[in-house]
């Protein structure tokens, strides 16, 4: 997965030019700065999974578009046998933790943050827990902290903007489990924007050929007028005066 680090920036501006779209109007659709996003675009900086899910809905991409990650088919997974993976040049990597199936709305990652960590501001749909395994993080959430250490845990409504920051001397670990698409393998949401240039060109062919106009009834070859003609003709001279 390290072959992406480096170019999820360069992949979402070119994405967004294809798009004819401004930084401001991706950035607002995906709740955050215009200078956070040039900075991402230049890799300056990284971006939490969760914002580039939301870019990817505000560029009507599959996140796999963006981000490759690991697939999970099983239900169960296994310590040091799970592959981990990075979202840009940030020090924080990931661990799949959840698989997806018809239906599933949870999405589960385990978070190694590294010292010094601090994410931007975030805001998206659906629920976000976490749970810390060790070291200290900081959540902030609607103007108010909470200070976490190992055991403790926090359950809250993500579309509330806020940010994590560790704290800790050193790295720190934790379960974020959350209804927001992680993953775009089995959900529905991200399955239909990979379709949708299909979809839409499929909608546009069917609908010009229902609004095209009738093609004009052929005209009549001239042998067949001038026959006409003169049967009229021999109708009109046996016809008793």
């Amino acid at each position: 997965m390290d072959s992406d680090i480096n170019h999820i920036g360069q992949r979402i501006r070119r994405l967004r030019r294809e798009s004819k779209m401004t930084l401001l109007e991706v950035a607002t659709a995906s709740s955050l700065s215009v200078g956070f996003l040039s900075q991402v675009e230049r890799n300056l900086t990284g971006i939490s999974i969760s914002s580039l899910v939301n870019v990817a809905k505000a560029l009507s991409v599959p996140l796999g578009t963006l981000l490759e990650h690991p697939r999970q088919a099983q239900p169960d997974s296994h310590e040091g046998r799970r592959e981990s993976y990075q979202v840009g040049p940030m020090r924080q990597k990931y661990e799949r933790l959840s698989t997806t199936f018809n239906g599933s709305l949870l999405n589960a990652v385990k978070v190694q943050m590294m010292e010094g960590y601090s994410s931007e501001w975030v805001a998206h749909s659906g629920d976000e827990f976490v749970y810390v395994l060790s070291g200290k993080v900081r959540y902030t959430l609607r103007k108010k902290d909470y200070e976490l250490t190992a055991g403790d845990s926090l359950h809250f409504d993500a579309q509330h903007r806020h940010r994590v920051v560790n704290v800790g001397p050193g790295p720190a670990e934790l379960i974020a489990v959350g209804t927001l698409p992680l993953f775009d393998d089995g959900h529905a949401e991200f399955e239909s924007l990979s379709r949708a240039p299909k979809s839409r060109g499929m909608t546009a062919a069917k609908k010009t050929s229902a609004t095209a106009a009738p093609a004009p009834s052929a005209a009549p070859a001239p042998h067949a007028a001038r026959k006409s003609t003169r049967a009229k003709s021999v109708s009109a001279k046996k016809t008793p005066r």
